[in-house]
C-alpha cells in the first residue's frame, strides 16, 4: 500500500515524496492505527487522510468547523481529479439529495460535514446503510475549545462514531495545527480514540519572521497607535498578499478605513457584518483582488490561501494559541513570510474588559485560566529573547534551541560566532566512522574518550579522534543535535539511532555554507519581481475568474517560482515542477507552457539543455 500511496501522491498532487511526518502518520493510517496528528499550519494534513481514504473501500467522512474550509478542500480535490463533496446548509434540497444517490452509489470518497449534521436524524439513518473507512475530525482543537460551550455537537463525534459502527471499532483520525499538551489529551479523551498513533510535529515555522513593535507611551489616542506603523509597512510591501488583525470592530473599522483613505488595496471582516458582506469581502482576498484584509479573530480558520506574505496583529491577542495559529496563515507556501505584533500597554485594558464582558465574575475558573493565558500572551510581547524559542516551549516543543536567528531579538543579538570549523570537525567524525555512531558516542570519539567498543572499532586510529578534546561534551552534543535540526545531519531511525550526512554537508566542507549562531537575517520577497513569475500569477488570475476558483487551489505562489525559474518547455518538465500532478497538467498544463514559451521568445530567454 504504501508504494500505492506514492504513486497517488504524484499522479494527483504532483509531489514525488511525502514529508517526514506525512510519511509517518500515512503508515499509521494504512496500519489501521487510530491517529492524532498536530502539525503546524502548511504541514500537508488533509494529504494525510486524503490519500489512504482513496485507498480504503468505502466512504471518509471529514467532519470540518466551516462551510468556507469545506468548499475550499473540496474543490482543491475535485481540481485534481478526486471525487468529494460536502452537506451543509448552502445546498438546497436537490443538490442534498443528489449528493446523497452519488455516495450510494460509491461515487463519493471523501464526504465533509459539519459537526452539527451528526444531529440530524435522517443524515444517520441513511449514513448507517454506507461502508465507511475513516472518520476524521479536522482542526481538532475545536474539540477542546468548542465543545463544552457554544458547539456541543462536538461532544457527539464519539458517539456517532460507535453508532455507525456498533461492536467494531471505526478508525477515527483527529488532525490540527495548534495544540497544548492539555489540549491533545483532551482531544483523544472527548473523541474516545483508543491507544492513538500520536505524531506531534516540530511546531517551528521556520520560514516566519516574528517581530514585536512596543507602541506603548507612542499616541494617547488608542485607535491611531499603530496606524503609522502599518501605513509604512503597506508601503514597502505593495502587491504583497497580508492579514491585519484587530481586537474590537471599531479597531477594524479605524484601520479599514483609514488604509482606505490612501488609496490601499483593502477589504474588512467581522460579527457586525451582513453574511453577505463578509462573505463577499472573502471572496476578494482569497480571489487576489484586493490585498489586505482587516478583520477580528472571526476570519480565519479554514483559510488555506497559501500566498500570505504578513500577519499583523494590531492589538495583542487573548492568547499564544490564538496568536501562533493567526500567525501561521502567512506563508503557507514555505516562501518567506512575517508575523508582527503591534503592542501597546493600554492593549492590556481592552483584552481585560472582553474577558468580563464573557465571563462576568473574576473568581470564575473560565475567567482565571483565561488570564493565566492571557498573561503568557503579555510575556511573549515583553520578551527580550529569542520569541521563537518562547513559542516552541509553550507548546511542548522538545528540540528547541535558545537563538533561532531569524526573529527581531535574535536580529539584535550581538554575540555571533561562525561555528563552521566545529560543523566540518563533527560532519568528518560522522564520515570517517563511516555514519556508525550515536550521538553520545560521536562526542565522546570526538573528545578522545576511547572505552572498550570504540578501541574494538578502531575508532582511536581515525584522524577525527581527539579533535574536539578542547570543548566540553555536553556543548558537543547540544550542537550535534543544532546540526541535526538544520539538516547538516540526519538522526536513522530505531531503538539505536545513528547519524548519517544530510544533504548540505558537503557545502559546509566546502566553506558555501557558513554555520552562524545569531546570525542577522533579513526577509526577502525578491521573487514577486520576477517578469515571468508576474505573468504567470497574471494567467493564474485569468483562469480562477473564468473558473471561479481562488487562485492559490489552482498553483501555488511556489509552484509558479519554480516554474519562473525552471521555465520548462514540454510536459515532461513540467510534470517534475513541485505541485504539478497529472490531472493538474491535463487542466492548466499548456496554458502555462505557453505562456513561458512566449516569455521566453520575446525575452529572448534560451533554456540550455
Amino acid at each position: 500500500m504504501k508504494s500505492e500511496a506514492l504513486r497517488i501522491l504524484k499522479e494527483y498532487y504532483g509531489y514525488d515524496n511525502f514529508r517526514e511526518g506525512q510519511e509517518k502518520i500515512i503508515d499509521a493510517i494504512l496500519e489501521k492505527r487510530n491517529v492524532l496528528g498536530i502539525m503546524t499550519t502548511g504541514a500537508g494534513k488533509s494529504i494525510c487522510y486524503q490519500i489512504p481514504a482513496l485507498i480504503f473501500e468505502g466512504l471518509t467522512i471529514v467532519i470540518s468547523p466551516l462551510i468556507s474550509l469545506m468548499k475550499d478542500q473540496v474543490d482543491s480535490l475535485r481540481l485534481v481529479g478526486i471525487e468529494a463533496s460536502y452537506l451543509n446548509s448552502s445546498l438546497d434540497n436537490d443538490e442534498y439529495n443528489k449528493i446523497l444517490f452519488k455516495i450510494k452509489r460509491g461515487k463519493i470518497k471523501l464526504l465533509y460535514i459539519s459537526p452539527e449534521r451528526l444531529e440530524n436524524k435522517f443524515f444517520l439513518n441513511f449514513i448507517k446503510t454506507i461502508k465507511i473507512s475513516m472518520v476524521v475530525v479536522d482542526e481538532a482543537h475545536c474539540v477542546s475549545q468548542w465543545g463544552e460551550n457554544f458547539r456541543r455537537s462536538y461532544l457527539r463525534i464519539a458517539d456517532f462514531v460507535k453508532y455507525i459502527t456498533g461492536k467494531s471499532q471505526i478508525q477515527t483520525l483527529a488532525f490540527t495545527a495548534t495544540a497544548t499538551p492539555k489540549i491533545k489529551v483532551d482531544i483523544i479523551e472527548k473523541l474516545n480514540i483508543v491507544n492513538p498513533f500520536v505524531y506531534v510535529d516540530y511546531f517551528n515555522r521556520d520560514n516566519i519572521y516574528f517581530k514585536v513593535v512596543d507602541n506603548s507611551g507612542l499616541d494617547k489616542d488608542l485607535d491611531i497607535d499603530s496606524k503609522p506603523f502599518i501605513i509604512d509597512y503597506l508601503r514597502k510591501h505593495k502587491g504583497k498578499s497580508g492579514i491585519i488583525y484587530c481586537s474590537t470592530r471599531k479597531n477594524v473599522d479605524d484601520i479599514y478605513n483609514y488604509l482606505v483613505g490612501f488609496n490601499r488595496s483593502v477589504t474588512k471582516y467581522h460579527g457586525g457584518m451582513t453574511k453577505e458582506e463578509r462573505d463577499k469581502n472573502q471572496k476578494l482576498f482569497l480571489d487576489d483582488d484586493v490585498e489586505i484584509m482587516v478583520a477580528t479573530n472571526a476570519f480565519g480558520m479554514g483559510i488555506n490561501k497559501s500566498n500570505i506574505r504578513y500577519v499583523i496583529h494590531a492589538n495583542i491577542p487573548a492568547d499564544l494559541e490564538s496568536y501562533y495559529q493567526e500567525a501561521g496563515r502567512a506563508g503557507r507556501d514555505g516562501g518567506p513570510a512575517e508575523a508582527i505584533l503591534i503592542y501597546n500597554e493600554k492593549d492590556i485594558a481592552i483584552q481585560r474588559f472582553l474577558m468580563e464582558k464573557e465571563n462576568h465574575n473574576k473568581e470564575d475558573e473560565n475567567y482565571k485560566k483565561k488570564e493565566k493565558k492571557f498573561n503568557k500572551m503579555l510575556e511573549y510581547a515583553e520578551l527580550k529573547s529569542c520569541y521563537r524559542e518562547y513559542i516552541l516551549k509553550y507548546f511542548g516543543e522538545k528540540m528547541i534551541r535558545n537563538y533561532c536567528g531569524y526573529c527581531e531579538n535574535c536580529k539584535k543579538e550581538k554575540n555571533i560566532k561562525d561555528f563552521s570549523l566545529e560543523a566540518k570537525k563533527i560532519i568528518s567524525g560522522v564520515g570517517r566512522a563511516k555514519e556508525s555512531l550515536g550521538i553520545s558516542t560521536l562526542a565522546n570519539m570526538l573528545m578522545g574518550k576511547a572505552d572498550t567498543k570504540m578501541l574494538n572499532k578502531g575508532l582511536d586510529k581515525i584522524s577525527t579522534f581527539g579533535i574536539m578534546r578542547e570543548d566540553k561534551q555536553e556543548w558537543i552534543e547540544s550542537f550535534i543535535n543544532y546540526m541535526i535540526s538544520e539538516k547538516y545531519l540526519v538522526q536513522s531511525a530505531g531503538s539505536f539511532p545513528v547519524l548519517k550526512l544530510g544533504e548540505k554537508y558537503k557545502d559546509i566542507l566546502n566553506g558555501n555554507i557558513k554555520v552562524i549562531r545569531k546570525e542577522d537575517e533579513k526577509i526577502d520577497f525578491d521573487y514577486y519581481e520576477n517578469n515571468l513569475f508576474k505573468e504567470l500569477n497574471s494567467l493564474r488570475k485569468e483562469i480562477s475568474k473564468e473558473e471561479n476558483i481562488a487562485p492559490y487551489i489552482i498553483f501555488s505562489d511556489m509552484t509558479l517560482i519554480e516554474m519562473a525559474e525552471k521555465k520548462p518547455r514540454n510536459r515532461w518538465d513540467m510534470l517534475k515542477i513541485k505541485g504539478i500532478g497529472n490531472q493538474k497538467y491535463k487542466s492548466y498544463g499548456e496554458k502555462f507552457l505557453e505562456r513561458i514559451n512566449n516569455y521566453c521568445m520575446e525575452e529572448r530567454v534560451w533554456k540550455k539543455f
